[in-house]
């Protein structure tokens, strides 16, 4: 053989016998859920007004109601998440939510913010969050996420939704 054959011949073997190199990869991801199941009233009761539909968690009645939203846990912390807030009556709503970021244990994070539901049934308002809500960067301090609302009478919770970023290889 000559030389290189012998370098062709060693590069072909090695080739076979070592494996591929990795490297770590990260997939994006999104998590959704209807209003519907994904949230409840956070004060059970008969006398509520507040149903769970097939449009969302509607406050079908005449005063204001505390539903609290659960996201779907992860293996990886939340890099962003939102809820998404639409009127049934056709007036525009304020609806206030408080966002929860961690657990007893290891700390509890919050942020509040505020969004008007529109007037129209097309329309809708999100309220959303990101690690910076809760004095963190690149992803939310916790795997545990939740959001407690007062759902002003005549709004609907439509959906709830997530971002995240997931070890898929490497």
């Amino acid at each position: 053989m000559i030389p290189s054959q012998k370098a062709a011949f060693a590069s072909i073997v090695l080739a076979i016998v070592l494996p591929p190199s990795a490297s770590a990869v990260d997939a994006s991801r999104e998590m959704w859920d209807q209003g519907g199941p994904a949230c409840q009233l956070s004060v059970p009761t008969i006398s509520s007004q507040v149903r769970p539909r097939a449009t969302g968690m509607r406050n079908e009645g005449t005063s204001n109601e505390f539903v609290i939203c659960q996201y779907t846990a992860n293996s990886t912390s939340f890099t962003s998440a939102e809820i998404h807030v639409s009127s049934i009556d056709g007036a525009n709503h304020s609806v206030q939510c408080t966002a929860m970021d961690g657990d007893i244990p290891q700390g509890t994070f919050y942020s509040t913010k505020s969004a008007g539901t529109g007037t129209g049934t097309t329309e809708y308002g999100v309220i959303g969050w990101g690690p910076g809500d809760f004095g963190a960067t690149g992803t939310f301090p916790r795997l545990t996420f939740s959001v407690t609302c007062t759902l002003p009478h005549g709004a609907s919770i439509v959906r709830v939704h997530a971002n995240y970023d997931e070890y898929v290889g490497g």
